[in-house]
């Protein structure tokens, strides 16, 4: 019986964007979901996507977003940041390990759905397969 890795076939085209930090867990998504078939653009902070992405002339299908991201800013800041240089309507994710409750009310007050670390990788194949099909 195939897998449910091997069944999955995404969108033709699909550009995911993610936006996380820590280097080696940046290459860690870029690796997983390559590996689904996607094209990836990976980035430690928006500013840096945005460069990325404006110099390929590329518009994200979705955005996986780390919460807690350098300097300050959050991944909220970086989804938000794309839609308005892109179209509202980019679906994404935020991955946070933070459990403050004031931060994880602030995710979760965005509207975009909310993956806690540890993450599940069929979880997040199933929220980005979900959010592109839209």
């Amino acid at each position: 019986m195939p897998s449910a890795v091997a069944c999955f076939a995404p969108k033709e085209q699909s550009l995911i964007v993610v936006i996380e930090d820590e280097e080696f867990v940046l290459a860690g998504y870029q690796t997983l979901l390559e590996s689904w078939g996607y094209d990836v653009v990976a980035a430690a902070s928006a500013s840096e996507a945005l460069s990325q992405l404006t110099a390929t002339a590329k518009v994200p299908d979705f955005v996986v977003a780390d919460y807690c991201l350098g300097d300050g800013n959050t991944g909220t800041d970086a989804v938000f940041l794309l839609r308005r240089s892109f179209g509202p309507g980019i679906p994404g994710v935020l991955i946070t390990g933070d459990t403050s409750m004031d931060r994880v009310r602030h995710a979760a007050e965005s509207g975009l759905q909310v993956l806690h670390k540890p993450i599940n990788g069929r979880q997040l194949r199933d929220i980005v397969q979900r959010g592109i099909s839209a």
